[in-house]
């Protein structure tokens, strides 16, 4: 563990601490504020501009010298935030990193959040800017998704919403610690609930009610690891072994395999839940963003 991955995590503890002691209500209006706030700039040698794409908000993260256009390779990038928290400002360091490593172009989707917009909003919006890209000329095998977290589940929903329509599915995808699972039933939430410095189970119930009131809670359009996972592209999966959501992705990774599927998995021994969205601070996130950067290199050459 760095020296950074411990300070951090400390924060984290003790601010999540202070957090989870107030009313759900005052909980929700903190983590979106904290998560909305605007960090600087991207702190990468890349063009920041914002766009729109079938009436959904998105913003584009262009590689200096680059310029978004059909020919190029592009990451649509899914933000986390358990589905009502988050967008351009938490993640734009992050994707930006990713873009110059894997001198790909990054779309972030700014989708609609919980619980103004509940689902099917965000993976509405999610699959409406795929298939945009696609029928304005971009190729399926120059595309790939990627996420984390609530993100993360917003990428494999629509890789397999994609496939039952018969669209063209991208080259790739990458999930940084997935959730998955909304019936949180997994044996990590209790292995590492002392562990995971970041989530708990009582605030990601508190998402679900917020993201799918109506629906049960292991329903495969809110919790795709129920959902069938064959001929899905080749994926790669980052967790932490500390998180609540290690088995969210360890059950994804060892599904897809029995499904005859391509799965790389990489497992980190301590760091935050999304540790990859740390990028600014955590050495372990750069890395493994490097590592994302191959894999992508990889599938879309």
């Amino acid at each position: 563990m760095s020296w950074q991955n411990f300070l951090i995590s400390t924060v984290i503890r003790f601010q999540q601490k202070s957090t989870m002691k107030l009313t759900p209500e005052r909980r929700f209006k903190r983590l979106r504020k904290f998560m909305a706030m605007d960090t600087g700039g991207s702190g990468q040698p890349v063009t920041c501009k914002a766009d729109s794409i079938d009436g959904v908000p998105v913003e584009w993260i262009l590689p200096e010298g680059s310029e978004s256009n059909p020919n190029a390779t592009v990451c649509v990038y899914y933000h986390g935030g358990a589905f009502f928290m988050g967008g351009m400002n938490s993640h734009r360091q992050m994707c930006a990193y990713l873009a110059v490593a894997a001198n790909i172009q990054v779309v972030m989707v700014d989708y609609r959040l919980a619980p103004e917009h509940p689902f099917p909003a965000a993976t509405d919006d999610a699959s409406a800017v795929y298939a945009a890209l696609i029928k304005s000329g971009y190729s399926a095998s120059k595309i790939v998704l990627a996420g984390d977290s609530a993100g993360g589940n917003i990428v494999l929903r629509t890789l397999q919403k994609l496939r039952d329509e018969a669209i063209p599915l991208p080259a790739a995808g990458v999930m940084f610690s997935p959730w998955l699972d909304l019936s949180h039933s997994s044996a990590s939430f209790n292995a590492n609930a002392k562990s995971d410095v970041l989530l708990n189970k009582t605030l990601l119930d508190e998402s679900v009610a917020m993201y799918a009131p109506q629906l049960p809670v292991d329903d495969p359009q809110i919790s795709p690891i129920f959902g069938s996972v064959a001929d899905l592209p080749p994926l790669l999966i980052i967790a932490s072994k500390c998180e609540v959501l290690l088995d969210d992705a360890t059950r994804l990774h060892e599904k897809i395999k029995l499904a005859g599927g391509d799965s790389s998995y990489l497992e980190w021994e301590k760091a935050p839940h999304a540790f990859p969205a740390m990028s600014k601070f955590l050495p372990e996130a750069r890395y493994a963003l490097d590592q994302s950067a191959s894999f992508l290199a990889r599938h879309l050459s």
